[in-house]
C-alpha cells in the first residue's frame, strides 16, 4: 500500500510536469507559428517594393507648406509635386496630395515642419519605388536646426534595431528630401526623412490582420513578441507607449485569430536615447527626464524573460552596427547611442539587476 502510494504520487508528479512541458511547448508553437504563419509560400512575406532597400531616396517635394501647417486639423489635403527617380533612371514629377499629422509633433511650438501623409496617384507611381503604394506617412525634421535632423536618424535607426530583432515591425525606408516653399525658393531647406510601412501592408506581410480595439488585455497577447516589444522600449528608454490603451502600438492577429495577436509598437521620438527637448516624461512614471528606464512590461513567466534576454544578447552586435555603421548620424550622437546601449546591456547581464528591473517592477494587470 504504501508502495502504491509513492508509486501514485510519482505518476502524479510525471503527469503535472508533462502537463507543464506541453503548456510551454505549446505556447513557444503558438510564438513560432504566428511569427511566420505561412513561411511555406515563398511568394508571400516579403515587404512592399519601397521598403525591399534600404538605399536613400533622392527626393524634391514642392508645395505651399505655410499654408499645409498653418491648417489645424490633420484631415485637410493639398496638392504638391514630388520629383522622383524611376526605376530607369528617369526624373519624374507627380501631382500628389499632403497634409499634416500626428499630436505634439503637430503643434507649432513644437515642431515648425510636422510630420506629412502622403497621399498618390497609385497608377501614375508603376515603375517608382512608391509603385503600390496609396497614403503613406512621412517622419520629418521638426525643427532648422541640426541635432532635429539627427534626432529623426535616431527615430529611424531604432526602427532599423528592431528590425534586427523580429520581422514582425514596421519596415522604414530612408530619404533625403528637398522641401521647396512655393513662389519662396529662399526657403528651399533639404533635410533627412523616413517613410513608415502602413498597418495594412505589415499585417499582410505577416500573413495576418490587424487588431482593431480601443482597449486590450496585456495578458490576452502573445507572450513572447510582448516580453520582446517591452524589453524593446525598455532598451531605448521609452515609456510613451501602452499595450493596454493600444497607445503607439497596434495588434497583428493571424487571419484565423487561432493565436493571440501581438503587439507592433511605433512612434519613438520620446525616447530617452533620442531624448528630444519637447518629450517630458508622463507625471504617472515618476521621472525627471525620458532617459530614465522604466520597465513598462507586465510580469511574465522567468522562461519568457530568459528566453528575451538571450534573443538581445545573441543580436547585441547586429544592433550596435545599427547605429556605427549609418554615416549620417554624427560621431557625438553615435557614442551617446552607444553609451546608452551599453547601460542596458550592463543591467540585462547583471542577475540582481534582471531580477529587479524585469520581475519586482514589472506591472500585473488588476483584474
Amino acid at each position: 500500500m504504501v508502495y502504491n502510494m509513492k508509486k501514485s504520487r510519482f505518476m502524479n508528479g510525471a503527469k503535472m510536469f508533462m502537463m507543464i512541458k506541453t503548456v510551454c511547448l505549446f505556447i513557444i508553437a503558438a510564438f513560432i507559428s504566428f511569427s511566420d504563419l505561412t513561411a511555406q509560400d515563398k511568394n508571400n512575406g516579403q515587404p512592399m517594393p519601397l521598403f525591399q532597400s534600404e538605399e536613400i531616396l533622392n527626393l524634391d517635394l514642392q508645395a505651399d507648406f505655410k499654408t499645409v501647417f498653418s491648417v489645424k486639423d490633420d484631415s485637410t489635403w493639398f496638392p504638391a509635386n514630388l520629383t522622383l527617380t524611376d526605376h530607369e533612371g528617369l526624373k519624374r514629377t507627380v501631382g500628389i496630395e499632403i497634409r499634416t499629422r500626428g499630436i505634439t509633433r503637430r503643434e507649432k511650438d513644437v515642431c515648425r515642419f510636422t510630420p506629412l501623409r502622403l497621399n498618390f496617384p497609385k497608377k501614375e507611381m508603376n515603375n517608382t519605388p512608391f509603385e503600390g503604394q496609396k497614403a503613406i506617412k512621412l517622419v520629418t525634421h521638426c525643427n532648422a536646426q541640426a541635432f532635429y535632423e539627427q534626432n529623426t536618424i535616431l527615430e529611424y535607426l531604432i526602427y532599423k534595431a528592431y528590425n534586427v530583432l523580429t520581422d514582425s515591425s514596421f519596415q522604414v525606408r530612408p530619404a533625403m528630401i528637398t522641401y521647396i516653399y512655393a513662389d519662396e525658393k529662399a526657403d528651399t531647406v533639404r533635410r533627412f526623412a523616413f517613410f513608415l510601412e502602413r498597418e495594412k501592408h505589415l499585417a499582410d506581410r505577416l500573413h495576418g490582420i490587424e487588431f482593431e480595439q480601443e482597449k486590450f488585455n496585456p495578458n490576452m497577447l502573445n507572450a513572447f513578441p510582448t516580453c520582446l516589444m517591452d524589453m524593446f522600449q525598455y532598451m531605448i528608454g521609452n515609456t510613451d507607449y501602452s499595450s493596454y490603451d493600444l497607445h503607439n502600438v497596434i495588434l497583428v492577429s493571424d487571419s484565423t485569430r487561432k493565436f493571440p495577436p501581438i503587439p507592433i509598437p511605433y512612434d519613438f521620438d520620446w525616447s530617452g536615447l533620442i531624448s528630444a527637448n519637447y518629450a517630458v516624461p508622463h507625471p504617472i512614471i515618476g521621472t525627471g527626464h525620458v532617459s530614465e528606464r522604466v520597465y513598462r512590461g507586465f510580469k511574465k513567466e522567468p522562461f519568457i524573460v530568459y528566453h528575451t534576454i538571450e534573443i538581445f544578447k545573441a543580436k547585441k552586435q547586429e544592433i550596435y552596427q545599427v547605429f556605427e555603421n549609418f554615416e549620417l548620424l554624427n560621431k557625438e550622437k553615435k557614442e551617446d547611442a552607444i553609451k546608452y546601449l551599453d547601460e542596458f546591456y550592463e543591467i540585462i547581464n547583471n542577475d540582481k539587476k534582471v531580477q529587479t528591473e524585469f520581475f519586482d517592477k514589472a506591472r500585473v494587470v488588476d483584474e
